[in-house]
C-alpha cells in the first residue's frame, strides 16, 4: 500500500532567537518550580540518571545539561506499520500525514441526526477510515456508550484493527489499560518482538497543566516506551485559564509539560519513538470553552512545529477542528484554516484533522468525508509548483501559438492529473446543472456518499488463525471487568 507524505515546513513564525528564548525560559521554570510526576517509578527513573529530585513533592528539577543529554536518545523520525505491514508511514523531517478525529461522545450519524455513539460507530467510521485516499491513520473516533467504560479500550482497538488495515491509535491510561492493547496489538503483529520491530499503535500523553504527569499516563507512558510504540506528547494548556493568557507563556509552559514526559520515555527506554505536541488553544472569555477553531490553534502548531524541529523530534498538532455544530460555513472556515496552518507548519502528524463538530465533542460520518478531500486539497498545496524545463511548458506554447487552444492537447492529457486537483466532492457545476441534478448541499452529498462507501467497501479480513486467537485473548480480557 503505497503512502504518499506530503511536505511541509514552508511557514514559521519565530526566529531562531525567539527560539531560544522560549528554551532558556523553559530552563528557567525547571529550576524553579520543576515539574510533578506523580508516580514513584518514573521519579526513579529520574534521579536514577542524575536529575534533581523531592519525592516528598513528587517534583522533578532537571537541569540544562541533563535536559540536553537526555533528549540526544530520541530518534529524530520513526516509522509505523499498519494491520497490514506493508502500509508504513515515516514519521519525521517535515512529512505531513492526517489522521481522523478522536474521542468524542455523540456521532452525526449518517441520516444526519445526532445521538450517542456506539461501537458500530466505531467499526463504521473504521471503514470510512480505511477508504478514505488522504487520511493516513485510523484514529478512535468516537466513545461506544453501549459496553462498559471499564474496558471501552479493548472494544474500540478490536474494531479498529478489524476494520482499518491503517496505523492506529491505543490506550495508554494505567499500566492495566496499556497491557491488554499492547497484548492484543502483538497477537494481531505476531508476537511481542514483531510488534517491537513494527510498531502498529500510537499512544497518547496529555500531561496535566500546568506542569504535571500523572500516575496512570506515566505508567502507560513508561511500558509503552518499553515496548517501542510511539507516543506522543501534547498538552491542552489552554491560554488564560491553565496557562498564561500570553502565547509566549503557554509555549514556556508546554514546553516543559513535553520535555518532561519525553525524556520519562527516553529514561524508560533509550530510542523510544515519541513525538512533541500541542493541543494548546486560548479559552473563550465569553463561554469558557476551548476555542479548537480559533486561530490562535493556528498559531500554536506553527510555532510548536519549530520549537519541535529546534529539538530534533517529530512533532504532532491539531487541524481541521471546528466549534460548529453543524457542517456549515463556520465549520468551512474553522476545518480549513487550522488544518492548513498545521499543514504549512511542518507538523508530522495532524490528529483531529477530519470528522469533528463541535470542538471534538461530536463525530460527522459526513464531515470525515468532506475532510478526506479538504486534506487532499491541502495534499495539492504542499506539493507546490514543479518549476522545470518540461513544466515550463515553451514548446507548447509556442505550438498552440495565440490563436489554438490547450484543450485536449497531447501535453494537457499527459499532464493535467498531477497539476489540478480533481474534486470528487465538492460542485463546481453551474446552478442550473446543480438544481437538476437535486440541488443538494454538501452535507446532504456527503451523508449520501457515506453510506455507499460503508456499502461497497470491503476490508481484507484479518486471517483465520489471528482472529480466532485474538477472539480468545478479547474474552480473557473483558473476564477481568465483568
Amino acid at each position: 500500500m503505497q503512502v504518499f507524505e506530503p511536505i511541509g515546513g514552508q511557514l514559521e513564525i519565530l526566529d531562531r532567537n525567539e527560539v531560544d528564548k522560549i528554551h532558556a525560559a523553559t530552563m528557567d521554570v525547571y529550576k524553579r518550580v520543576g515539574i510533578k510526576v506523580w508516580l514513584p517509578e518514573a521519579l526513579k527513573l529520574f534521579a536514577d540518571a542524575g536529575a534533581t529530585v523531592d519525592e516528598e513533592k513528587m517534583t522533578v528539577y532537571p537541569s540544562e545539561s541533563f535536559v540536553k543529554d537526555t533528549l540526544k536518545r530520541v530518534p529524530e523520525e520513526f516509522s509505523m506499520y499498519g494491520r497490514d505491514p506493508s502500509y508504513k508511514l515515516l514519521f519525521g523531517k517535515k512529512r505531513v500525514h492526517f489522521s481522523l478525529m478522536g474521542q468524542s461522545v455523540r456521532v452525526e450519524d449518517l441520516d444526519g441526526n445526532i445521538r450517542l455513539a456506539t461501537l458500530r460507530d466505531v467499526e463504521d467510521l473504521a471503514r470510512l477510515s480505511d477508504w478514505c485516499e488522504y487520511i493516513h491513520h485510523t484514529s478512535m473516533m468516537t466513545t461506544p456508550s453501549d459496553v462498559s467504560q471499564d474496558a471501552f479500550h479493548i472494544h474500540m482497538l478490536w474494531a479498529n484493527l478489524k476494520n482499518s488495515r491503517k496505523t492506529t491509535d491505543g490506550y495508554t491510561w494505567s499500566a492495566r489499560w496499556s497491557s491488554e492493547d499492547l497484548g492484543l496489538a502483538a497477537i494481531v503483529r505476531g508476537g511481542k518482538e514483531e510488534l517491537i520491530k513494527k510498531p502498529l499503535l500510537l499512544g497518547f500523553i496529555n500531561p496535566v497543566s500546568p506542569l504535571q504527569i500523572s500516575k496512570e499516563l506515566a505508567e502507560g507512558g513508561i511500558l509503552w516506551a518499553r515496548w517501542n510504540q510511539p507516543v506522543l506528547y501534547a498538552p491542552e494548556a489552554l491560554s488564560g485559564a491553565t496557562a498564561p493568557v500570553t502565547l509566549a507563556g503557554v509555549l514556556v509552559q508546554q514546553n516543559a509539560e513535553v520535555l518532561s514526559g519525553i525524556m520519562m520515555a527516553q529514561l524508560a527506554n533509550r530510542g523510544a519513538p515519541v513525538m512533541y505536541g500541542t493541543v494548546s488553544v486560548a479559552l473563550d472569555m465569553k463561554t469558557a470553552a476551548c476555542a479548537l477553531g480559533g486561530p490562535e490553534a493556528g498559531l500554536m502548531n506553527l510555532a510548536t512545529a519549530q520549537i519541535a524541529r529546534h529539538y530534533r523530534i517529530p512533532c504532532r498538532g491539531t487541524g481541521g477542528n471546528t466549534d460548529s455544530k453543524l457542517v456549515d460555513y463556520q465549520a468551512g472556515i474553522e476545518s480549513a484554516l487550522t488544518l492548513y496552518t498545521a499543514a504549512l507548519a511542518g507538523m508530522n502528524f495532524i490528529y483531529d484533522s477530519a470528522g469533528a463538530l463541535e470542538g471534538t465533542l461530536t463525530t460527522s460520518y459526513g464531515k470525515v468525508i468532506i475532510d478526506n478531500e479538504l486534506c487532499g486539497m491541502v495534499t495539492r498545496l504542499l506539493k507546490g509548483i514543479e518549476v522545470s524545463d518540461e513544466t515550463l511548458a515553451v514548446d507548447e506554447i509556442c505550438k498552440v501559438g495565440s490563436s489554438g487552444s490547450y484543450l485536449g492537447t497531447a501535453f494537457t492529457s499527459k499532464n493535467f492529473r498531477k497539476e489540478h486537483f480533481i474534486p470528487s466532492l465538492l460542485d463546481r457545476r453551474t446552478r442550473d446543472l446543480w438544481m437538476a441534478a437535486g440541488g443538494d448541499d454538501i452535507a446532504k452529498v456527503a451523508r449520501r456518499k457515506a453510506k455507499q462507501v460503508l456499502k461497497e467497501h470491503e476490508v481484507p479480513p484479518i486471517e483465520s488463525n489471528v482472529l480466532k486467537e485474538a477472539e480468545r485473548y478479547m474474552s480473557k480480557v473483558l473476564k477481568g471487568y465483568a
